[in-house]
């Protein structure tokens, strides 16, 4: 009962929680319920609260290549959190493969447990073809790197980050682990008291 009540609280000031921002420049702090970071990249972001207020997206759109930031709080496991990153990392590789969206076409996927970022952290990479609401010929290329942790201030949540980039077949190639690399290591923790 103690835990629902603090999940439903969490919920609560994450709804209440106004977030609608333009302009966001590199180096920003960027404020959620639990976390804050900093954006990567040399251009300006936008942002957006949507949803029950869990999650937050910030784009940035160049042309025919666009970035998104996506960060969302999810409850943890029934009963208490994972006992080890190989056991979050065996459920994870379940869950990813039912969260694909349709008309996506998997290239390349690697997760592994990552303790640079936290004893429950788990680095992932998903690489594909997106062939839905195309006005143009193939597919759009989608690249996604994402961290998921066990939040150290919040008992049984997860924070999930993910960066990913769109672009067509022709665009220059960009190295996005080192725009994830900053990302994640500028992110901070605190509880929601």
């Amino acid at each position: 009962m103690a835990r629902a009540t603090i999940w439903f609280f969490i919920l609560l000031l994450a709804a209440c929680a106004s977030f609608d921002r333009t302009n966001i420049r590199p180096g920003d702090r960027v404020f959620g319920p639990g976390y804050s970071f900093e954006v990567p990249t040399e251009q300006a972001w936008f942002a957006s609260e949507y949803g029950t207020g869990h999650r937050m997206k910030l784009n940035q759109i160049n042309g025919d290549d666009s970035y998104s930031i996506l960060v969302s709080l999810n409850r943890g496991p029934m009963r208490g959190m994972y006992p080890s990153a190989e056991a979050h990392l065996a459920v994870f590789e379940k869950y990813y493969q039912r969260r694909l969206p349709r008309g996506f076409r998997v290239q390349q996927h690697e997760a592994n447990a990552d303790a640079r970022y936290g004893e429950l952290c788990i680095r992932y990479l998903i690489s594909g073809e997106d062939w839905t609401g195309r006005n143009k010929r193939g597919p759009a290329l989608v690249d996604t790197i994402g961290l998921t942790c066990a939040h150290p201030e919040i008992a049984n949540v997860l924070v999930n980050f993910e960066l990913s980039r769109r672009y067509e077949e022709a665009a220059e190639p960009i190295e996005l682990a080192s725009f994830a690399d900053s990302l994640f290591a500028s992110i901070e923790y605190r509880s929601l008291n």
